[in-house]
């Protein structure tokens, strides 16, 4: 059994962003696997698809956030920007970590993840929703990725 798995109460009702929710799971569960083997080396390059993988996911939901003018768009953006550092620091931390402080930087991004997609991704899933019922024009290819509603 995976460490994360997906459940229903993750899902935002936007296909791409929902799609990617899994495969950042994905990467914290290679994570834990790799800390659990005291893989350094699997470890760290299973962080770095991790923040590669964040980075992407970031960038496309501020696109997204940016097309519907979404009113925390600025606040949403600097907490962005606090999670890759943060996961900078934890990369350059498990470049010489035990296996012990190695799974717990890895037991601490675990429910991190989870309460993002929780806290902050289901909070503005409602609304871009909306604006794809009621005002995203009908041919808008933005509907392709998000899905239509």
């Amino acid at each position: 059994m995976p460490y994360l798995a997906w459940s229903d109460d993750l899902d935002t009702g936007i296909p791409e962003l929902d799609a990617q929710h899994r495969v950042m799971l994905d990467h914290v569960n290679r994570l834990h696997e790799a800390a659990a083997a005291d893989n350094t080396g699997e470890l760290l390059t299973s962080m770095d698809a991790l923040i590669q993988c964040l980075r992407e996911h970031f960038d496309f939901e501020e696109k997204v956030l940016d097309m519907i003018q979404f009113a925390g768009l600025e606040e949403h953006r600097g907490t962005h920007e606090s999670i890759i550092a943060k996961l900078g620091e934890y990369r350059t931390r498990m470049e010489t970590a035990s296996a012990p402080e190695a799974q717990e930087i890895v037991d601490a991004l675990g429910p991190w993840v989870v309460d993002h997609i929780r806290h902050d991704d289901l909070d503005f899933g409602p609304t871009v929703r909306e604006w794809l019922r009621d005002a995203s024009p009908p041919d808008d290819p933005f509907r392709q990725l998000v899905g239509d509603t």
